[in-house]
């Protein structure tokens, strides 16, 4: 009853991942008819402009073809159309839309979840921003790459990256992309644990974001203020005109309707009267304004004389200050000549003396050269033999081919002792259900016949990435490999189990609870399954790459590594099969090939390239391709770059 409970929960489990999965959830909508019509013409017209060279206008068209096919989901039509916008807009050197395109492609990938190309593309749109010379465009593009590293945990490198962004970003005063890197660098120092570093560019984040704010309403109050002055002095003036209007109306009125000649005449001398009195009150004005310009004119010509009377006060004291220098200057050369010649008297004595003191201690000094180098060599000798001591532990690299006909090992340490490490056993295929259920006793006596009769067994490999290089990577390879064997020899023989089983060890050891060690691991590790022509395959952070019918393909491993300050102790890796059906070439690796540094531009190979060489040698036999690794490899780095980690490359071929 209990074996029956448990398989029905691993069976819910497995329903649980493959729902989840990112390779089964892609959604994509159909094309409506009117859609299709409507891209097949708008193909017809980018053609046509071809034909004719018009390139800007083909372009245009095709990024129309190209948002139809990402606004329904197909990612990998509208990528592949993007790239033939870009080729187009290359023709006429359009570095605006070339760069745009690229950052279209980058989100895309991004949606994917290919973080990888999704970073190259990213790259590309910032290499052709600083071609553009834009600075603005130059900040934001770092961010977008910054974005992705972030996304991918690679916090070192974003800081990196947003250090420089932030600076452009503070020369040309953009806010927005100020903000943009606080916030940034803030969440990425946090990923490395400086704390400190991380509250100091969220205050920053804070404090800049509030004085932008207060700002804006500074600016809004003040303009705001202005047109609310110039709307009062202009009703003002609207008043005035209309009470004059009035009072002029009411003028002419009453002297229209007194029909009395007195009347008349009275009202007319007042008229005058009142125009005299306005001539008059306007002339009192005009004089006013007449005597204020003059007091102004008289203030300005005295401001002119105290300015003029500060200059010369000024030339003045900075004349006499330039003399005092000038005396102080001779005085205190005068001084450091005299001091100059004492001390030359004194250093002369001290050579002579030195001189004596040197032959006395030359013996010393080559007794002492001697010492440093036995203690080097002493040094050396020691990594030598832990270099046989890890050898003697990892089994040799010729025997994997007793197991898998058609494999290899490229195996390089940037040391002499490695950090990287493989390893590889034949189990029996049944030991993991028993042992892990508890009902090996009871079937043992059945089982134990088919296994030793070989007719029934399992093949496990793994390539793990042990945090550092040189001396404290190799301990944690040796730490790693011994608990591996533990692991299978209880029993646990299945991908996924083994690695939880494996970062519950490595915490243990190291005893993670209890201290701040970080140290783990990144490993991916398959199991072939030889009756059932079943590879398993779980990953911490490593992926697989498996080629059939001349296409690659890959299996991203769990995001979380083996072992370090993760608080979570019952972590549950990811379980994957694929089905041995036709011809398949596996690869799995540590990031040291993908990571090199070299070429022309001195850039990491990356993934992608990775990827593209694999496929141009699979069909080759497995010696020939391990020779072409080794080869890429030597003409990447040349003689400018040196190798910057471990590395550590697994192929093998199965039918």
């Amino acid at each position: 009853m209990k074996l029956k409970f448990n398989i029905l929960i691993i069976f819910i489990v497995v329903q649980i991942i493959l729902v989840n999965n990112p390779l089964f959830g892609q959604y994509f909508k159909p094309l409506s008819k009117e859609e299709e019509n409507q891209i097949e013409t708008l193909r017809e017209l980018a053609e046509g402009y071809e034909r004719e060279k018009d390139y800007q206008n083909a372009s245009n068209t095709i990024n129309k073809i190209a948002f139809i096919y990402w606004q329904n989901s197909y990612l990998d039509d509208a990528i592949e159309t993007f790239l033939k916008s870009v080729e187009l807009n290359k023709r006429v050197g359009n570095l605006d839309y070339i760069k745009s395109l690229y950052s279209n492609i980058g989100v895309i990938y991004t949606d994917m979840e290919q973080l990888d190309n999704a970073l190259d593309y990213f790259q590309l749109s910032l290499e052709t921003r600083r071609k553009i010379g834009n600075k603005e465009e130059i900040s934001s593009g770092m961010i977008d790459v910054a974005y992705i590293l972030s996304v991918m945990n690679q916090p070192e490198d974003v800081i990196k990256v947003l250090n420089e962004a932030l600076s452009i970003a503070e020369e040309i005063n953009s806010s927005k992309l100020i903000l943009s890197c606080y916030q940034l660098l803030s969440s990425n120092y946090e990923s490395i644990g400086n704390v400190k570093k991380s509250g100091e560019y969220s205050s920053k984040y804070d404090s800049y974001e509030a004085f932008i704010r207060e700002q804006d309403i500074t600016d809004e109050y003040k303009e705001k203020e202005i047109e609310n002055i110039a709307e009062i002095q202009k009703t003002k003036a609207e008043v005035q005109a209309e009470q004059l209007g009035r009072q002029l109306e009411q003028f002419k009125a009453r002297a229209a309707q007194d029909s009395l000649n007195i009347q008349i005449k009275t009202k007319q001398d007042s008229l005058i009267q009142a125009e005299e009195e306005v001539k008059k009150r306007q002339l009192e004005i005009d004089l006013l304004d007449i005597e204020r310009e003059l007091q102004d004119l008289a203030i300005k010509e005295q401001q002119a004389k105290e300015e003029k009377q500060q200059v010369v006060i000024y030339a003045g004291i900075g004349i006499l200050l330039l003399g005092f220098i000038l005396i102080f200057v001779m005085f205190r050369s005068y001084k450091q000549q005299q001091a100059a010649n004492k001390k030359l008297e004194v250093q002369n004595i001290e050579i002579g003396r030195q001189r004596d003191d040197i032959k006395n201690k030359s013996a010393e000094i080559e007794d002492a050269l001697d010492l440093i180098t036995l203690q080097a060599q002493n040094i050396t000798k020691s990594i030598n033999y832990a270099q046989g001591i890890q050898e003697a532990l990892l089994p040799r690299i010729e025997d994997l081919s007793n197991y898998l006909e058609e494999s290899f090992i490229l195996f390089l340490p940037r040391d002499i002792v490695s950090g990287d490490y493989y390893w590889y056993r034949e189990v029996d295929s049944k030991a993991n259900i028993y042992k892990t259920l508890n009902v090996f006793d009871t079937m043992k006596m059945k089982d134990k016949d088919t296994s030793e009769n070989g007719e029934d067994k399992n093949f496990i490999i793994s390539a793990v990435d042990c945090t550092g290089h040189g001396v404290p990577g190799a301990f944690m390879s040796m730490i790693g490999y011994n608990i591996l064997d533990e692991i299978v020899d209880r029993g646990i023989t299945r991908a996924d189990l083994i690695l939880d089983e494996l970062h519950k060890g490595v915490r243990r050891t190291l005893k993670q609870d209890v201290t701040e060690n970080r140290d783990g691991m990144d490993m991916a590790l398959c199991v072939y399954k030889k009756k059932d022509k079943i590879l398993e395959y779980a990953g911490a952070k490593n992926p697989l790459l498996y080629i059939q019918d001349e296409e690659v393909y890959t299996i991203k491993g769990d995001k979380t590594p083996i072992g370090g300050l993760q608080t979570e102790h019952q972590r549950k890796f990811s379980r994957h099969e694929i089905k041995i059906d036709k011809p398949t070439s596996f690869y799995i690796f540590s990031d040291g090939f993908i990571d090199q540094f070299g070429g022309a531009e001195g850039r990491k190979f990356l993934i992608k390239n990775f990827r593209d060489l694999l496929l141009a040698i699979y069909k080759e036999p497995m010696e020939a391709q391990k020779e072409a690794l080794l080869k890429a490899m030597e003409v990447w780095k040349g003689n400018k770059y040196k190798q910057i980690d471990d590395i550590l490359v697994i192929g093998f071929k199965l039918r």
